[in-house]
């Protein structure tokens, strides 16, 4: 072999490692092109869908009750990972996990999973620097938002809760789901080497979510809360509400429930007999179409009244009443006979006035309208107990709002629930404008029922409601409970009390409802709890004493 033939066999020899690589890469970039890149870019790309921030829930005065917490999702990918023993050790200091639940994981699942969900911005930045200082790999890391209540769940049956992708469940969350939240739609992002998402500016999106405002007053709120789980654990019951409205405007300043559950509000949600406390419906009817007068008296028959039939019985040693002992006495007999005196036409188009009957304007979600036959079902008898507050139902929002119609002078006022809505672009949408709805009764016939009320407190059932210094008006109330058989159960009952504070100012229309109370408190109990959430909000609005008080009415 000349000399000339090694030089070009040697460099064919040199160009062999090259023409392999060559063909080598050629193949790949053609015949195995798009599996490499598919390949190469799910290592390099993910697709998200991370829940947005959502808009906030507040109370009136600008109190946060829920907002959105940036938080994020660790996951491990298993064949990304290349010190498992170490990387399980980083993950439980900075997580606040056990290593071995962690490795329990690890030999349970296939490839991907889920070490801690809801991590917190601390607990994010140590691992991050965990990771770099180990160089660790295998790590994912997502970004989330978790809904947050920063109250220890006060309103919580009113806010009611969102489920893991933060879309609405239950209560407001869900009411105002559309203003609160927006939709996204996946992106397909870079992931960081050890686990963090780079998003590019183009992919950067600014949630246009509204801000929900309340009626409700979160100390308010607060102060029911605490006393109705008081006594509603002191007595046992099955369950129990309170409702706070302004006598005013109709806006609901506190509505609680016990027990307290995502989205049961009982006091628009819960219908029930309301009993003694309908009473003043019934009367204010009579006395504003002139059937009675406040002078009058009524027989009692020897607490025996026959009716249908139907023997309705009291428990009082007077052979006659006066329409305000009538109410100070909590008497069966008296108010079913100026009902049945009314008429039953009449009588009904007075509690459709007063708003039973129908959903009120707050339209929570589950809310109850009552029920209220046609007048034309009744039976003379039916018309004798509306006038003690069976044969009907209603709910607290509507019997509150109907006591608040007396106290401000004769008119039904639209309940509201929420006060407006604000969006990002900072536009507002009041809700909570004062509604009046229509007057149900002469001022004259107010100012007497506020009267007979004070004297229901000062002189009868409803004494355990007065508060010093101020004039107090209600009413208890006492039903008797449909057994399963369908008879009236004498061992199951709901007590009851709603009222208005100060009488001669009303400021706060509050009804309190106890279902089935061990011990047969009748409306005392309920009396007491109206005592206790009044005074509250009356040192929380700073309202002055009423001079009414001291000399007594």
């Amino acid at each position: 072999m000349t000399p000339k033939d090694r030089i070009k066999l040697c460099g064919l020899i040199c160009l062999l490692p090259a023409a392999l690589v060559a063909a080598r890469l050629f193949y790949l970039q053609t015949f195995r092109h798009s599996e490499l890149t598919n390949k190469a870019e799910r290592r390099i790309y993910t697709q998200t869908a991370e829940n947005t921030l959502r808009g906030r829930i507040l109370d009136h005065n600008g109190v946060v009750l829920a907002e959105s917490l940036r938080t994020y999702a660790v996951a491990v990918s298993k064949k990304n990972v290349n010190d498992f023993d170490a990387l399980a050790k980083a993950l439980a200091d900075t997580l606040g996990l056990k290593s071995a639940d962690i490795k329990k994981m690890w030999r349970d699942k296939k490839n991907f999973f889920y070490v801690k969900k809801r991590v917190s911005p601390i607990e994010y930045e140590r691992l991050e620097k965990r990771l770099r200082a180990e160089k660790l790999l295998g790590v994912e890391i997502e970004p989330e938002y978790t809904r947050i209540y920063p109250y220890d769940g006060i309103a919580q049956d009113i806010l009611g809760a969102v489920n893991s992708k933060n879309k609405g469940l239950s209560g407001i969350e869900l009411m105002y789901n559309k203003d609160l939240s927006e939709e996204f739609e996946s992106r397909r992002v870079k992931r960081a080497r050890r686990g963090g998402i780079i998003y590019d500016k183009s992919q950067l999106i600014i949630p246009e979510t509204a801000d929900i405002y309340l009626t409700i007053d979160a100390m308010g709120q607060y102060y029911v809360e605490t006393a109705l789980k008081q006594y509603a654990e002191r007595y046992k019951v099955n369950s129990a509400f309170a409702i706070v409205q302004d006598s005013k405007n109709g806006n609901i300043l506190a509505a609680a429930s016990y027990p307290a559950l995502d989205g049961r509000a009982l006091p628009f949600q819960f219908s029930y007999e309301p009993g003694s406390t309908f009473k003043t419906i019934a009367i204010a009817a009579a006395l504003d179409t002139g059937a009675i007068k406040a002078t009058d008296v009524v027989s009692m028959d020897d607490n025996k009244w026959t009716i249908s039939g139907i023997t309705i019985r009291d428990r009082q040693n007077k052979p006659y009443l006066t329409i305000s002992e009538i109410l100070e006495v909590s008497s069966n007999i008296g108010s079913a006979k100026i009902a049945h005196n009314l008429g039953a036409k009449t009588m009904f188009a007075y509690i459709k006035k007063f708003g039973f009957g129908i959903r009120s304007n707050v339209a929570f979600l589950g809310e109850q309208g009552g029920i209220l036959r046609e007048h034309t079902r009744w039976r003379p008898v039916d018309t004798a107990k509306a006038g003690y507050g069976y044969t009907i139902s209603a709910t607290g929002v509507q019997l509150v709002s109907a006591y608040s119609a007396i106290a401000n002078g004769g008119t039904l006022m639209a309940a509201h629930l929420v006060d407006r809505v604000k969006f990002s672009n900072g536009k507002e949408l009041v809700l909570a404008k004062p509604m009046r709805i229509r007057r149900v009764v002469s001022e004259d016939t107010a100012a007497k029922m506020t009267k007979f009320l004070q004297n229901v407190v000062e002189l009868g059932t409803g004494k355990p409601a007065r508060i010093p210094g101020y004039s107090v008006a209600g009413k208890t109330g006492t039903t008797e409970k449909l057994a399963q058989d369908g008879k009236y159960g004498r061992d199951m009952h709901i007590a009851s009390f709603c009222g208005f504070v100060p009488a001669s100012q009303p400021r706060f229309t509050i009804l309190v409802v106890l279902d089935e109370p061990e011990k047969a408190l009748f409306g005392s109990v309920s009396a007491n709890i109206f005592a206790d959430i009044a005074s509250k909000f009356l040192t929380l609005y700073a309202v002055a004493p009423d001079a009414q008080a001291a000399k007594g009415v």
